[in-house]
């Protein structure tokens, strides 16, 4: 068993397991336009410049930490990801950690 400040799990199958974690966590580039939910942009209207500049920016890509994977039941993969995302005139920032579809996470290339 496994225990973390997230939760518990318990290993059903010890040989082909579900959950790993990432020691050291390594530096990923995260999609965030892949990565996070968000309303259809189209559907937006013209945003007031305060909002535009102090709102939090969901899109392109940052700079993160890979601390796990876990496999849903579906097959396909979720990475356990440290990141900071930014207002959008960079004045404010929010630091998260979150689950993130496989697909919007990349290694770091050097």
């Amino acid at each position: 068993m496994c225990s973390r400040a997230g939760g518990r799990w318990d290993e059903s199958f010890p040989c082909t397991p579900s959950y790993r974690e990432v020691t050291p966590a390594q530096p990923v580039v995260i999609n965030l336009d892949q990565a996070l939910a968000r309303d259809n942009p189209s559907l937006r209207t013209m945003n007031p410049l305060r909002v535009s500049a102090g709102g939090l920016r969901l899109s392109g890509y940052c700079f993160g930490q890979l601390h796990a994977w876990v496999r849903l039941t579906t097959g396909t993969w979720m990475g356990e990801c440290t990141f900071t995302v930014h207002s959008g005139n960079r004045r404010a920032a929010l630091e998260l950690r979150q689950w993130l579809p496989a697909s919007a996470i990349a290694p770091q290339r050097h």
